[in-house]
């Protein structure tokens, strides 16, 4: 209950991008019952449009496959350049560890779909450092 009400007193702003809409919104919904203030996006043009006007976040959940266009590791990396202490947190139903060990950015996390929602806010929190 403590970690929840740190959550909430953060407010701790997540940028989410998932190129599946309804995989966007359970992602959403999750990390706003649990306290954090989320915005999703769709794409990969979406994502590079609001990080380049400098809105600040606290934290990048992003999809390392996103259909068309660039992939997640180059998002991160963008975001990552934009706001170099941004926590990132990929997860993925295709690719492996090793590919984000590979291509990942440093000090990043990583989930496999399908995953729970305890995984997705615990790995988020830990990223955080909440």
């Amino acid at each position: 209950m403590a970690a929840a009400a740190r959550r909430l007193e953060r407010g701790a702003r997540v940028l989410v991008v998932e190129d599946e809409p309804g995989v966007c919104a359970i992602i959403s919904d999750i990390l706003d019952d649990a306290g954090y203030d989320t915005h999703c996006v769709e794409s990969d043009r979406a994502a590079y449009s609001i990080l380049a006007r400098a809105r600040r976040y606290d934290a990048l959940v992003v999809d390392i496959n996103l259909g068309a266009g660039t992939t997640g590791f180059d998002v991160a990396r963008f975001a990552r350049q934009m706001q170099p202490d941004l926590a990132v947190m990929y997860v993925t139903g295709q690719a492996s560890p090793e590919a984000f060990k590979a291509f990942g950015v440093p000090d990043s996390g990583f989930l496999p779909k399908p995953f729970d929602a305890a995984d997705l806010v615990l790995t988020l929190e830990t990223l955080l450092g909440v």
